[in-house]
């Protein structure tokens, strides 16, 4: 899986492990490869115009002076032409595999979802309806140009990562246009790093426009503990979104179940890249996305997004 992430992204060689995890469900998905980023930034000269930015005394003082000379550079990327060899490949694909589908462009760098180094945040992702080719277009060159946002950009410079050996590769599905419900979670409990009371940690709203990570001001979502693997799985909560009825919860017991089976074969799963499977000893979690999303007329099921490591994990 590791041996991936140069050529796909973290967040790509990670969904490829886990789509192979027998009663996982996760939606059907495919990657573009790093590659085509490489060729689009060579084929306009925009690698020529980092070096010159990067040469560049004023850019390298001034932050007011990076900001604007980076949403030049994105502001040109999207503009730019996209190799039509690409186009036709990726034309066919969705003709063959998703007809009708509108489809998200999810960002897979060699710098975000990574041990000690997630980077969640950084890049943005964007969806494009096929049935809009130049809408597929707009979507694949704004989440490329994302990797020069400027909080991206000092991100990296903080961390001293080179800016030139950051490429992204794609990770593209059929997007969820409205999830009754989505939500993040950590495969063991961070309230206790001893490991003497495991448990799931949840953080769920209900569908909508309102975040769960960074909520708007007044919002508040379910956040609590599931300790999964104890006898009459104790359920603790911690707060109660706002956005549902009083005495309601985000999630039905039997949701909370299927999340819970979901979050233990991730843990499992991933143990001999990153927990105690690859000799590593401390407190050890994987971090997940989900979504619970159902068509018209069918209950909402389960769907995983994405997991990386936590970079909280101890040595």
């Amino acid at each position: 899986m590791k041996a991936a992430v140069p050529a796909f992204g973290g967040k790509a060689a990670h969904y490829s492990l886990l789509a192979r995890t027998e009663g996982l469900p996760v939606r059907k998905a495919f990657a573009i490869p790093a590659f085509y980023y490489v060729q689009f930034m060579e084929e306009n000269g925009f690698f020529a115009r980092v070096d010159a930015l990067l040469a560049d005394p004023t850019f390298k003082e001034k932050p007011e002076v990076r900001d604007a000379r980076l949403k030049e550079l994105r502001a040109e990327m999207k503009k730019a032409p996209v190799n039509a060899e690409l186009q036709a490949l990726l034309k066919a694909k969705l003709a063959a595999d998703y007809p009708g589908l509108s489809m998200r462009f999810r960002t897979s760098t060699n710098s975000e979802d990574l041990e000690g180094f997630p980077c969640a945040g950084c890049y943005e992702s964007h969806t494009g309806d096929p049935s809009d080719w130049e809408d597929v277009l707009e979507a694949i060159r704004k989440t490329w140009a994302s990797v020069w946002l400027f909080r991206t950009f000092e991100e990296r410079e903080y961390n001293s990562i080179p800016h030139k050996s950051v490429v992204m590769a794609l990770l593209v599905h059929h997007n969820f246009p409205d999830e009754e419900a989505n939500g993040v979670a950590l495969t063991a409990n961070p309230f206790d790093p001893s490991g003497l009371q495991p448990g799931f940690y949840v953080n769920v709203q209900a569908g909508g426009d309102a975040e769960v990570v960074h909520p708007p001001p007044g919002i508040t979502s379910d956040q609590f503990i599931y300790e999964f693997h104890q006898p009459g799985l104790p359920l603790t909560y911690l707060s109660h979104s706002n956005l549902v009825g009083a005495g309601q919860t985000v999630l039905t017991s039997a949701q909370v179940f299927e999340l819970g089976k979901a979050l233990a074969l991730i843990h499992e799963r991933f143990s001999p890249a990153y927990g105690p499977r690859a000799g590593h000893t401390g407190w050890y979690a994987m971090d997940v996305e989900f979504k619970f999303d159902g068509e018209p007329g069918e209950p909402p099921r389960l769907s995983v997004k994405q997991a990386r490591p936590h970079p909280g994990r101890g040595r």
